[in-house]
């Protein structure tokens, strides 16, 4: 039985799935549990990332089983295929979507206000993107409404963590 492309997509996304599961689970459990404050240990700060990389790393194995029950495991690597992925509109979107997030985490975080950096980050992030499905430059009112949703989003984030949930925000 020959693979199909998508089984060995599959096969590939569930190994990395899986990686950054494990690493995000690992982190966690690096995080400080607060004994000495004697904090409830349902509270501790690494609990929800502890949970998610569980479960990330659950789902990449089970991705990762029924790839290889497919024959997901035969990537059939030549130069073509390889440089057709790498050519590849998907590619392209995880680059965007990293470059993005790394100049929102590393560049914007710390030296703007918490608000504004996410606010800068979300306008940028619909814009880049959208362009990118487009070919060019979204048109005047789609960009109005991407500042509209950016706006919200800076403002609600830091009202929901500063407010509901008492989280000092950086900036």
């Amino acid at each position: 039985m020959k693979a199909s492309r998508m089984d060995r997509l599959d096969f590939v996304s569930a190994i990395v799935l899986t990686a950054f599961g494990i690493a995000v689970l690992v982190e966690s459990l690096r995080l400080p549990r607060l004994d000495h404050l004697n904090v409830n240990p349902y509270t501790v700060p690494g609990i929800v990332p502890g949970m998610l990389g569980a479960i990330l790393t659950l789902c990449g194995l089970a991705m990762l089983i029924r790839s290889i029950l497919r024959g997901g495991w035969r990537l059939d690597l030549t130069a073509d295929t390889i440089g057709g992925f790498v050519r590849s509109a998907s590619v392209r979107r995880v680059a965007l979507v990293l470059a993005l997030t790394l100049g929102y985490a590393l560049g914007l975080f710390g030296w703007l206000p918490f608000w504004l950096a996410t606010m800068a980050f979300v306008f940028a992030f619909v814009v880049a993107t959208e362009a990118m499905a487009l070919g060019k430059l979204p048109p005047l009112p789609n960009i109005a409404i991407a500042a509209a949703i950016a706006a919200v989003t800076g403002a609600g984030v830091e009202f929901v963590f500063e407010r509901l949930f008492y989280v000092r925000l950086p900036g």
